[in-house]
């Protein structure tokens, strides 16, 4: 696919080629068209990635992307200021209902216990949600989550020994990055996603990050409105600005 260069790629060392999707339907809000941008990089540092998604893009390894929806700015990126944010009551009562769990920290991988977990978490958001259909191979997995040019972490957590959430990460010099996370959807009742993501939280907070990035929320979307209620949040405008979100 042709493709072209965009002002922040001609301001990079190296120049990376992009490329624009036709319209489609919005994933999020159906009654939409959406239209996305891509490019691949395959070396990217740290402080790169930063200053992309600063500028409203986010990735899945090494493929990098953003909305460019035509008369449409509802996605919009969601940050939280780490030195700030104080749980909801909650979200601390999720935090004492999941005490038991064990978090452990790692490099992203991929085997049969994460393929079969990430499974059923999405068969089960398909129910809810309405998601499209998606099943990964051990491959896409890994060139989704696992092959990465920038540092990463996962956050796995187990009940009992047994996997029952990941969350998969990206580090930039101000940001742990919340690339995806999944979880058993037979502990939804526990809040085990709400937990997850604070320890994605808790990790930026560990590792002396300002902010820990929650990707797009969209306020009509069952799927990702949910994203502002860790308080307070940042996000950002199509001016560039970061702001913090309204109550």
């Amino acid at each position: 696919m042709p493709g072209r260069y965009n002002s922040l790629d001609m301001a990079s060392k190296t120049p990376l080629p992009t490329w624009t999707t036709p319209d489609h339907e919005c994933e999020y809000l159906h009654d939409r068209p959406a239209r996305m941008e891509y490019c691949f990089a395959i070396e990217l540092t740290p402080e790169e990635y930063e200053a992309r998604m600063n500028a409203g893009w986010r990735k899945f390894g090494h493929l990098l992307f953003r909305p460019v929806c035509a008369g449409c700015a509802e996605c919009r990126s969601i940050r939280i200021p780490v030195a700030t944010f104080t749980p909801s009551r909650s979200q601390t009562r999720t935090l004492r209902r999941n005490t038991d769990l064990q978090v452990v920290l790692g490099w992203p991988s991929v085997d049969a216990e994460r393929l079969d977990l990430y499974h059923r978490y999405h068969a089960a958001q398909e129910g809810i949600r309405g998601w499209s259909a998606s099943t990964k191979s051990e491959d896409d997995y890994a060139f989704s989550f696992v092959e990465n040019p920038v540092p990463s972490a996962e956050i796995a957590v187990y009940d009992e020994g047994r996997l029952c959430a990941v969350v998969l990460t990206d580090i930039t010099p101000n940001i742990v990055s919340g690339v995806y996370h999944f979880y058993d959807p037979a502990m939804r009742d526990r809040g085990i996603g709400v937990f997850s993501m604070l320890q994605t939280i808790e990790l930026a907070r560990r590792m002396g990050k300002a902010y820990a990035y929650f990707g797009y929320y969209v306020a009509d979307s069952a799927s990702l409105a949910y994203k502002a209620n860790f308080r307070p949040c940042e996000l950002l405008g199509a001016d560039g600005q970061w702001r913090l979100a309204d109550r």
